[in-house]
């Protein structure tokens, strides 16, 4: 039943994309191969709900790109249970870059439209909550980081934002190691409890802006479709300067995040505190008594992190120093094999939020968190470096 389905869809889809495409081609001058996104996507690019086609209009170009070409390359959607994403890999088979560069730039003359809202079960004061670990990807805005590989998810259908969750937490998506921001998402979203979690956050999702710019604002701003970014930074300086104006010289300033995501958006060190940059501190063995190079000697990222915080606490202790005096954060973790070579994020945060952001020590850093391709020694998931300021 489900083969039988996932032909018949294709077939209507590519007996229609041809027609389209001819007509297209007529009008346009251009390659009938770069013109059949429309039977699907739609006209104005506003997707399509009955087929389980996203919108594009809007969409950044460089994302688009991407999954066009993964697409192509077989890297997205091959596996037997993502069934809309079989029919749309054989339709990116044909397409050579230039087409991809066509298809990307006609796109972009499609005008922005927010998407109607068609989802009405899901709490979006919860789904505030949940969203903080996705902030840090795809922006408190949900305005998109093309640095971290993470799309804009303001303004996407969200009916087809909460089929990629589910697509993403079964496996079906991210499916390919080769994929590798589709692997990370993967496993990001396995720390999402259930469906109707889901719900909460595409329904938070629905809640936050992202206005339409032209192709020609977006150039000349030096962005492609990021949109929103720049409302964001305005509120964000203009907070941190009422924050500034409000402590004097010698203060450690901690500026907060607009969610509830246990890292600071900055910390604003005064001349009088005292700076000490700290070397990185990495795990000691979990089980000295077994071999080395095997997973069983440092433990799990979460056992590293654990031991690694744990070390730290001491080393600050015996410098006067406390974790709350923490100012800056940098974390390099490295690919567990066991998770197909991704770091595990969550197992790491298990191990952070028992040292910051607690009853006992609320004071967050400032943090940047990077997978690395290796440490010091086998197996080694873990280091942290850290500079502290001493209030005075």
């Amino acid at each position: 039943m489900i083969k039988k389905k996932t032909g018949f869809w294709l077939q209507v889809a590519l007996a229609t994309a041809v027609c389209a495409s001819t007509q297209a081609a007529e009008i346009d001058n251009v390659e009938v191969s770069d013109r059949f996104c429309l039977t699907c996507h739609g006209t104005d690019g506003q997707g399509n709900i009955g087929i389980d086609a996203p919108r594009l209009a809007g969409m950044e170009p460089w994302y688009l790109r991407r999954q066009l070409e993964l697409f192509r390359d077989g890297l997205r959607g091959t596996h037997p249970e993502d069934l809309t994403g079989q029919e749309m890999q054989p339709m990116a088979e044909i397409l050579s870059d230039e087409s991809i560069d066509d298809i990307v730039d006609w796109v972009g003359t499609w005008e922005y439209q927010p998407a109607e809202i068609t989802l009405t079960d899901g709490d979006a004061e919860r789904g505030r909550t949940l969203y903080q670990t996705c902030a840090s990807c795809h922006g408190a805005q949900g305005q998109g980081n093309e640095g971290m590989g993470a799309p804009a998810l303001a303004g996407q259908n969200d009916w087809y934002l909460l089929t990629q969750l589910k697509n993403f937490k079964a496996g079906y998506r991210g499916y390919e190691r080769q994929d590798q921001y589709g692997s990370q998402m993967r496993m990001m979203a396995q720390a999402i409890p259930n469906e109707q979690a889901m719900k909460d956050l595409v329904a938070y999702i629905n809640t936050l802006g992202r206005p339409a710019q032209s192709n020609e604002e977006n150039e000349d701003m030096g962005i492609t479709s990021r949109v929103g970014q720049a409302a964001a930074s305005v509120a964000l300086a203009g907070s941190m300067a009422m924050a500034s104006t409000q402590a004097s010289a010698q203060d450690v300033i901690i500026h907060p995040n607009s969610g509830t995501f246990p890292i600071a958006n900055a910390v604003e060190v005064g001349p009088e505190a005292s700076i000490i940059f700290h070397s990185g501190v990495t795990p000691s063995p979990a089980n000295p008594n077994a071999e080395r190079g095997t997973p069983a000697y440092y433990g799990d990222t979460e056992t590293q992190a654990l031991s690694v915080f744990t070390k730290m606490k001491a080393d600050l202790e015996a410098k006067g120093l406390s974790m709350g005096d923490v100012v800056k954060m940098t974390v390099f973790l490295v690919g567990d094999p066991a998770l197909d070579g991704q770091m595990d994020f969550s197992g790491f945060m298990n191990a952070y939020t028992q040292f910051w952001g607690t009853d006992e020590q609320p004071n967050l850093p400032a943090r940047s968190a990077v997978q690395v391709a290796g440490l010091v020694a086998p197996l080694m998931f873990v280091e942290v470096e850290v500079i502290t300021a001493k209030r005075r």
